[in-house]
């Protein structure tokens, strides 16, 4: 990553983001959250001039149409972060945020506040959705029951 800008923008995220790393395209953290560890990506793309923030997981094991729905329903329910499936058949919990070399303060701050959403949907949607339905394997429902944040 050689642009100032994007490195300047990785600078400020750094302070709310112990453990941004830099990659050749773009940006890593690694989140520990109630969920599991996750790696939160920061995509760059110059044509739109905008950044995608995002976390792969993988789909429930067990999920059938009725968490389909559900993604649907709870898509709806955050206008900051939307959940799809990407190629690979993985669950994406994404946000695009236009990219304003302007306001590099104000992006970074939003990509922050992104990525806070994006771990509550994780924490405190899919998880409970999960542990209802029983679409979790023993280890996960009991890590899940008994986590305390750090």
């Amino acid at each position: 990553m050689t642009d100032p800008v994007l490195e300047r923008l990785a600078q400020l995220m750094s302070v709310e983001l112990p453990g941004l790393t830099a990659l050749q395209s773009g940006l890593e953290v690694v989140r520990e959250l109630r969920y599991g560890r996750v790696n939160v990506m920061f995509d760059f793309d110059a044509e739109t001039k905008s950044i995608r923030v995002y976390a792969r997981v993988p789909v429930p094991p067990g999920a059938g149409p009725d968490f389909l729905i559900w993604c649907l329903t709870t898509s709806t329910l955050y206008w900051d972060v939307k959940i799809g499936l990407d190629e690979a058949g993985m669950l994406i919990v994404h946000s695009d945020v236009d990219f304003d070399r302007a306001e590099v303060e104000v992006v970074a701050q939003v990509l922050c506040e992104r990525v806070d959403a994006i771990s509550e949907l994780l924490d405190e949607d899919l998880v409970p959705y999960q542990l209802d339905h029983q679409l979790c394997t023993p280890a996960q429902a009991s890590r899940w029951r008994g986590w305390e944040p750090a």
